[in-house]
């Protein structure tokens, strides 16, 4: 069964009228699933070492990574448009900086950078968790934490920020606002939204109180539609190179969309899709991504790798990669793929024929027992039959 998401609406592929929830009738069902909803069951990751992903979204060159080289730093010019493909279509996205004020006082215009990339991560990995995230109205989706438990949790995965880093980085999360659109649908409707559309936080001093924040329209919708899927949270946070960690999700998506564990690609197509500035001497550009791709070998997710040149006369002007994933990597992309099925034929059975796109469909407590208890048994069969550790 194929579901209409966002994603959807922006590819130009299906009507934008039928993704509508259901209405006025359905305000008892969305009240009821404020507690517990059947997607959210079915977002929960049950193996800590794992989170969700979603692929559009995420793949988008949303984070300036290097600031001090990029188009970031060029004042005439401060609102930053990428091109870049995904699943064989073209899509561009604006992004507009907003303004903070530092602990001298001084005022500067800032985007999205690694920092933002991994505290985003670490919301979302604790978001994955059980019976964390809650219906705000109708279709909202409302994550409340503390500054306190994501500086802990950063700390677990070596990655050390202040609380008041975190506090910035959540702000700017909120307030760098994003537009993607599709350049080869041009009547396809485009999405305009932060990272976090809504946000709350106390002030500085009251380091444990709550926080929380609204997900993406492009993330709310793919827990709706349940057309997200697991990656390796821990491997993500071990990869410290952010390119290679947006390389890392390209490749499993890819992997899971074709069952192909040889993939090829350009290190001009990793330079633009991946957000990296633009260099002004071509090689320095071919040995930063060369670097990024090499990262991935060393962490055990491909086990080879040949680079074919490509010349213009006498420069060399782009290198081709052949990237030969892993059999434990082309395994968890594998296993990613049946945990998307598996979610859709729980919720076709939970939801006794309803489609996800209507509306959050209520999940009693006891049901709520029986499809974890469910998922618990299956995912120990898995972890049975394939090893899930990372490799040494």
């Amino acid at each position: 069964m194929q579901y209409q998401t966002k994603q959807d609406i922006l590819t130009g592929n299906l009507d934008q009228e039928s993704t509508m929830a259901a209405g006025s009738d359905s305000r008892k069902a969305v009240q009821a699933a404020q507690q517990s909803a059947l997607q959210f069951a079915l977002w929960e990751v049950l193996d800590t070492s794992k989170t969700n992903m979603v692929a559009l979204y995420d793949l988008a060159p949303r984070f300036v990574f290097d600031q001090r080289r990029s188009d970031a730093q060029t004042p005439a010019r401060k609102v930053i448009e990428r091109d870049f493909s995904f699943d064989g279509k073209r899509y561009r996205i604006t992004m507009k900086p907003t303004q903070i004020i530092l602990s001298d006082k001084t005022e500067v215009e800032r985007y999205l950078g690694e920092r933002e990339q991994i505290v985003e991560e670490v919301i979302r990995r604790l978001a994955s968790n059980r019976n964390r995230l809650r219906l705000h109205g109708e279709n909202k989706i409302r994550f409340v934490f503390t500054v306190y438990e994501v500086q802990e949790e950063l700390a677990r995965v070596k990655h050390t920020y202040s609380r008041d880093e975190i506090r910035e980085a959540i702000t700017l999360l909120a307030e760098v606002r994003l537009k993607i659109e599709s350049l080869d649908e041009r009547r396809a409707a485009f999405l305009s939204a932060a990272a976090f559309p809504v946000m709350g936080m106390r002030r500085a001093q009251e380091d444990d109180s709550e926080t929380f924040v609204e997900f993406n329209p492009l993330v709310a919708d793919a827990i709706k539609m349940l057309s997200f899927e697991q990656v390796s949270y821990e491997l993500l946070m071990k990869v410290r190179d952010p390119v290679a960690r947006w390389l890392l999700k390209r490749l499993h998506t890819k992997i899971s969309n074709t069952n192909e564990p040889i993939q090829l690609m350009d290190a001009t197509e990793i330079r633009r899709d991946s957000g990296m500035p633009v260099w002004k001497k071509s090689r320095d550009m071919l040995r930063r991504v060369s670097s990024a791709v090499d990262v991935l070998r060393r962490e055990g997710i491909l086990t080879d790798i040949q680079t074919e040149e490509r010349m213009v006369g006498k420069r060399k002007d782009d290198l081709t990669f052949t990237m030969v994933a892993s059999e434990w990597f082309a395994a968890q992309t594998r296993r990613s793929r049946q945990a998307v099925v598996d979610n859709q034929k729980d919720f076709v059975q939970a939801a006794t024929g309803r489609n996800p796109a209507d509306d959050f469909v209520p999940l009693p407590p006891a049901d709520a027992y029986r499809l974890r208890e469910l998922r618990k048994r299956r995912e120990k069969t898995l972890t049975i039959v394939g090893k899930d550790t990372l490799p040494d």
